[in-house]
């Protein structure tokens, strides 16, 4: 079994380590606390701090020892676990040193530290294991380090390239979303491109390259049914696995078309990659009309109350002209009985 015989080399050669040792920042905090905590905190009983460095080098050395099933762990973890396990230990170290916690805390404290750090580490290793040749189809690249001697080896899983076919339908005027991802896709460790085709009388037409895993067509009209392929390449643009798209664009369904759309007899709708924004159906504007509505509505209210006021001045100064008639009639009368 190659795994095996590569640890039994590596042992043979580098002698025992642990995995924490493979982490350079987890190392550079296992010496400021040995170096600078426990020697400033612990002058004055030098037996004390020489028992708590060594217990320190003791777990650090002799982690990766543990008796866990050869199915979870062959001596060997990837990057992303042993960043984890890094990483939790450098946090609990610093927790001891932020909070200056001095005997008699500082020996349990320790000891807390380390029965934490292997629980996390027992906890990572099914997922290392799990890991290994977990893709379904393709080539998957994957790199592990070797706790016993810290050397880093990278390792493929060959399989079938192609990844099968997905059928999508999607409405007319809406975005068309194809997604290369697949699970495994963001644990293999090779840098990865995708290459987008329209397949057109069997030749595949380049549509985009890019890092992302998906394309976004907007506003897809029925021009747009047909057959898509998605490459994902390495960093040498070899095919680690290909995906095709079965696209059929139907009807609106229940959306009225203000506007006619053209008919296109080429692809010329642009292509966008990145977050899909769907764009609202054509609504009818009427804000012409409201306009006009409010002018003619203003207009006929002025006219109305100039009229209204024009009428009543009229009628005011006719009634004024009759009471001026009355009253020469009573003066004329009153001559008379005189």
């Amino acid at each position: 079994m190659p795994w095996l015989v590569f640890w039994l080399i590596a042992q043979d050669i580098a002698g025992s380590h642990g995995c924490l040792k493979c982490s350079a920042d987890a190392m550079a905090v296992v010496r400021e606390f040995k170096d600078t905590y426990l020697d400033r905190h612990l002058f004055w009983n030098p037996q004390l701090k020489a028992k708590l460095k060594a217990d320190l080098d003791n777990f650090v050395e002799e982690l990766t020892h543990q008796r866990i099933d050869a199915k979870k762990y062959m001596g060997v973890i990837d990057e992303f676990s042993l960043a984890d396990l890094g990483a939790h230990f450098k946090r609990c170290l610093k927790h001891i040193m932020e909070n200056e916690v001095k005997e008699p805390q500082l020996h349990k404290e320790m000891d807390s530290c380390f029965q934490k750090t292997l629980t996390v580490f027992h906890e990572l290793l099914p997922r290392v294991a799990t890991h290994q040749c977990s893709n379904e189809c393709g080539v998957m690249v994957y790199v592990f380090t070797h706790c016993f001697s810290c050397l880093t080896r990278t390792y493929t899983c060959n399989k079938k390239y192609y990844c099968g076919e997905r059928r999508i339908q999607v409405e007319m005027d809406e975005d068309l979303v194809l997604d290369c991802a697949l699970q495994w896709h963001k644990l293999t460790q090779s840098v990865k491109k995708y290459n987008f085709y329209r397949v057109v009388n069997g030749k595949l037409k380049p549509m985009s390259s890019s890092m992302d895993s998906f394309l976004v067509k907007k506003e897809v009209n029925v021009n747009d049914t047909g057959r898509y392929r998605c490459d994902m390449v390495n960093s040498e643009d070899f095919v680690s696995s290909y995906l095709d798209f079965l696209v059929q664009v139907v009807p609106a369904i229940g959306k009225t078309t203000w506007f006619p759309r053209p008919s296109h007899t080429t692809m010329t709708v642009p292509l966008a990659l990145g977050i899909s924004s769907r764009a609202p159906p054509p609504q009818a504007d009427f804000s012409v009309w409201i306009v006009i509505g409010g002018t003619g509505g203003l207009f006929v209210f002025i006219l109305l109350a100039f009229l209204f006021a024009y009428f009543r001045r009229k009628r005011e100064e006719e009634d004024e002209e009759d009471d001026d008639d009355d009253e020469s009639e009573s003066g004329s009368s009153e001559l008379v009985a005189m």
